[in-house]
């Protein structure tokens, strides 16, 4: 899941969602120019409300406070968690079950030492614990790390954890884990065998049972920075009795040119992505594995592309010369999806970069990077390991930020909705969406909003789906300055 952090050049906001042609809006909140903007935001399951933390005042950040609205989005009661300094950074804020958690890092540099503690509050703003300390750390470059998070699939399990820079060291991961009942209940540490400069964690996620699930890459060659020279590693961390093992993923002398992960309910792991028979750069078919909670390896499956869905992106003659597709990545976090029956649906889009060269004011040649976003392909894996069907979402963004482009996915009872925001030719920017059906079927891209102007911010990284009928999504209004929270219930 998806959480915002506005930046002082960022201005966000949430919107409301259509599916198909039939939406319901419940609830709108809208934040002037005048009104303090917040860092961060989490939607309550319990009482589908909305969380902010952020500013006390528009005027000063020197107070951050939470800010609590109901299901109308209308606010209920606001209080103030701390007073901002330099050496202190706010790192999340998250909500599991009827409690409210804002974790924080302070360096103190007298002491020589790092502490990460938090805060925790209930649904009615009553703070439970102040301060509470989850770890002191030599104030060493190695500690000064993020803090982050994930939650269970049932969102009863939060799991905070840090990803420490050992360089030559074996890579370590230090984690601290609560429940849906407000406690702390565990904290460990993940010490894998490869050096951490060789080692790139690619996801982590935690288990309904509160078990760690690390997935990352290992370059084998300690001084080679071939993009083929590396292999995919996935640990699964027994919080309870601190052991783990590793699972292998290995095809032989074809490349797994991509990698996402989830777990179900039932502590099983859903692997699947992409390899190719060239380099990791390449893709020409999925791989598919399921994983029981012992490690056994239920399911192992490779399928190639069919030439009809090579034959969108390839001639007939580069199809026979064994050509294949460039530029497709799944996202590590939501590239996968799992399906009823055991299978998985992928989602992938086509991403690349290119340099445009421009001369300033002063005339001299300055370098500009340029993002492409293009085609989503989503690609539906049953519980064989089988290619049921391929489905191609066209569209082309161009920017010199990549801040409003790519895509936010939805799930609904008719399929898949893809939102991007675009320009077609002969017609006014807006963001559009197309809906994909179960079989694969793509409709025909509509717009969004009746009233979407040129200059508005779309922010797809930002937008997040909070249940089987509610959406949120960010967008901020170029005229007024304003943010609007639209909370949406849809049908399909």
């Amino acid at each position: 899941m998806n959480k915002l952090r506005i930046f002082c050049i960022v201005m966000w906001g949430l919107l409301g969602l259509v599916y198909g042609q039939r939406s319901n809006i419940v609830a709108r909140l809208d934040l002037g120019k005048n009104d303090p903007k917040p860092e961060f935001y989490e939607y309550s399951p319990i009482d589908q409300g909305l969380i902010t933390l952020g500013p006390m005042s528009r005027i000063s950040s020197r107070y951050i406070g939470l800010r609590k609205y109901d299901r109308g989005l209308r606010q209920e009661w606001e209080t103030r968690v701390l007073e901002q300094s330099e050496r202190k950074t706010i790192d999340f804020v998250s909500i599991v079950g009827q409690y409210i958690f804002v974790f924080v890092s302070e360096s103190f540099p007298k002491e020589g030492v790092i502490k990460s503690y938090y805060y925790e509050y209930d649904l009615d703003g009553n703070q439970i614990v102040e301060r509470e300390i989850l770890s002191v750390y030599p104030l060493e470059k190695e500690q000064k790390v993020e803090l982050q998070y994930v939650l269970s699939p049932n969102k009863r399990k939060l799991l905070c954890f840090k990803n420490l820079r050992n360089k030559r060291d074996t890579e370590e991961i230090l984690y601290y884990l609560f429940d849906d009942e407000g406690d702390y209940i565990q904290s460990g540490e993940i010490s894998l065998r490869y050096p951490d400069n060789r080692f790139r964690v690619r996801n982590v996620r935690v288990s309904n049972q509160g078990n760690v699930f690390v997935l990352g890459k290992f370059t084998l060659r300690n001084r080679v920075r071939d993009t083929d020279d590396y292999k995919y590693i996935v640990y699964r961390h027994d919080a309870a009795t601190q052991t783990g093992r590793e699972i292998a993923v290995d095809l032989g002398d074809r490349y797994i040119s991509d990698l996402a992960f989830r777990l179900d309910r039932d502590d099983n792991m859903y692997l699947a992505g992409f390899y190719s028979n060239r380099s990791t750069y390449q893709i020409v078919g999925t791989l598919f594995q399921k994983v029981s909670p012992t490690g056994e390896i239920l399911m192992n499956s490779t399928e190639k592309f069919g030439e009809n869905f090579l034959s969108n992106y390839l001639s007939g003659g580069q199809i026979d010369r064994g050509r294949e597709l460039k530029n497709f990545y799944l996202d590590p976090e939501d590239g996968i999806i799992l399906r009823s029956d055991g299978g998985v649906l992928l989602l992938a889009e086509k991403f690349y970069v290119t340099n445009r060269p421009y001369r300033d004011i002063y005339g001299y040649w300055v370098n500009r990077d340029v993002f492409h976003y293009e085609d989503v392909i989503l690609t539906s894996i049953n519980g064989n390991g089988e290619i049921e069907w391929h489905a191609i979402v066209d569209k082309n963004q161009i920017g010199e930020s990549p801040a409003n482009l790519s895509y936010f996915n939805a799930i609904g009872g008719s399929g898949n909705f893809i939102f991007y925001e675009y320009k077609p030719r002969r017609n006014k920017v807006n963001v559009y969406y197309n809906a994909v059906g179960i079989g694969g079927e793509v409709s025909n891209r509509q717009p969004l909003f009746a009233d979407y102007r040129f200059g508005n911010e779309f922010y797809p990284r930002f937008c997040e789906q909070v249940d089987n009928n509610t959406a949120i999504m960010v967008y901020f209004q170029s005229r007024g300055k304003k943010l609007s929270v639209v909370k949406v219930q849809f049908e399909g």
